[in-house]
């Protein structure tokens, strides 16, 4: 490989073009928004050309998560024989060390870091990349045949992969999600399901059994396959009476769930998963009952930010679908004003507004997908509801009311306004401490 040309210049762009300019490749760039090359002297800035001079001489095409496969430019290489891979391909194929690739709607975030700190515990060098925040391959060359790279898998990176084979993949869960790109759960749920796709022989699979659509990939996968459960016992790891299971060459009691700090039945599937990877290659019980006792949730998981005037602030702006949101409301102790909003992703709220739970009194609504919102909120609610061009004004408005919590649980993605879930959480935060001073 002698020229490529990478599309989308943001995280997983910058980490492309690192790699291949290692590999000593000659890089190009399209943007179809504005990016800053000044600290890339040696990659050129095809932006704007035709399509013929953006793809031409080039031996493979490198597409960012966000960009689709009804790009013009994807279209056009296509057209030509000339490979397009996504950012998470390329990496694969300069990893020498172990890969465990986690995907699901929620909990990827949790599960990644999770497996992350169990291997660390045992000293044994893991790197958590991907979706997570790092891209893949801005380690991916780097990682030793000795050492596991931990990825958070997206189904936007998952739709470009062509020979990507983890050696352990999970699947958490899937629910709606991401319509304005895969236009139905049946499109969402294979995209979720190709990072099995090239799993064979000497494979593991992990699947939550408890989901419908999860359970029915089983048919499918040609590696060994695991199940995690919280009502039933499965082949690998399940819950009974207040007690992990697990179950690979044997089955034996693991862990109380009360000595797991993560609390509810998704995050204790988040935590058998993250087990059962763990297991899976080796790490012993102890290491991992000790990065399970010490973990803490993400950033901007439903974190706890401080009280004013006597009501207390959440931040979830890591809840990017429907399903993250209602389990952040259900969590609420007291009544609760909610702030919703941000990218339309063609999703319908029907489902959303029809199991808010009773705690949920003032919904206040600002981002792109409002009047999107607005189409399905019922015709009578015990809750008010009001839209606004702001967070700030929407913090103003959710902590007028007389509640006890006001939490900020977007429902979808940031893309809106912000440059991804941390942007908006900070902005969340400042807003929040402005109010205080």
């Amino acid at each position: 490989m002698k020229n490529a040309l990478i599309i989308g210049f943001g995280i997983s762009g910058k980490g492309a073009a690192e790699l291949l300019l290692r590999q000593g490749v000659k890089v190009s760039v399209y943007s179809d928004g504005q990016i800053d090359l000044s600290d890339y002297p040696m990659i050129e800035d095809v932006s704007g050309k035709s399509e013929y001079e953006a793809v031409a001489d080039k031996d493979i095409v490198v597409v960012s998560p966000s960009v689709d496969n009804g790009h013009k430019l994807v279209v056009y290489a296509g057209r030509f024989g000339i490979p397009v891979i996504g950012e998470i391909e390329l990496g694969y194929r300069y990893c020498k060390g172990g890969i465990i690739a986690i995907t699901g709607t929620n909990g990827k975030t949790t599960t990644t870091k999770l497996i992350g700190e169990m291997i660390g515990a045992s000293a044994r060098k893991a790197y958590t990349l991907g979706n997570i925040g790092e891209s893949f391959c801005a380690q991916a060359d780097t990682i030793g045949s000795d050492e596991i790279a931990v990825l958070e898998v997206s189904s936007f990176q998952l739709e470009s992969v062509k020979e990507f084979r983890p050696r352990i993949a999970a699947c958490l869960n899937i629910t709606p999600d991401h319509f304005e790109r895969h236009s139905t759960l049946e499109n969402y749920a294979m995209s979720k399901f190709n990072i099995f796709i090239n799993q064979g022989m000497g494979d593991c699979a992990i699947l939550n059994y408890d989901d419908a659509l999860v359970r029915d990939f089983y048919d499918d996968i040609y590696g060994e396959v695991y199940f995690t459960s919280i009502r039933n016992k499965v082949r690998g790891a399940y819950v009974r009476d207040g007690k992990i299971y697990v179950d690979i060459d044997g089955e034996y009691e693991f862990m109380s769930i009360e000595d797991i700090p993560l609390k509810g039945d998704y995050n204790y599937q988040n935590v058998m998963t993250a087990v059962l990877a763990c297991k899976l290659i080796g790490v012993e019980d102890e290491y991992i009952k000790k990065a399970i006792k010490e973990f803490r949730l993400p950033r901007y998981r439903n974190e706890y930010i401080g009280t004013v005037d006597g009501v207390d602030f959440f931040n979830d702006s890591k809840a990017t679908n429907i399903d993250s949101t209602l389990k952040a409301c259900n969590s609420m102790k007291g009544d609760t004003s909610l702030i919703v909003g941000g990218y339309d992703k063609g999703i319908a709220y029907d489902g959303f507004f029809s199991n808010l739970p009773s705690q949920i009194k003032h919904i206040v609504a600002t981002g792109d997908n409002v009047y999107s919102m607005m189409q399905f909120l019922p015709s009578y609610h015990e809750y008010t509801f009001e839209i606004t061009s702001s967070l700030e004004r929407a913090v103003e408005l959710a902590r007028e009311k007389h509640v006890r919590n006001v939490l900020f649980s977007p429902t979808t993605s940031s893309f809106d306004r912000y440059s991804g879930y941390v942007e908006r959480g900070e902005h969340f935060d400042m807003t929040v401490a402005n109010l205080k001073g």
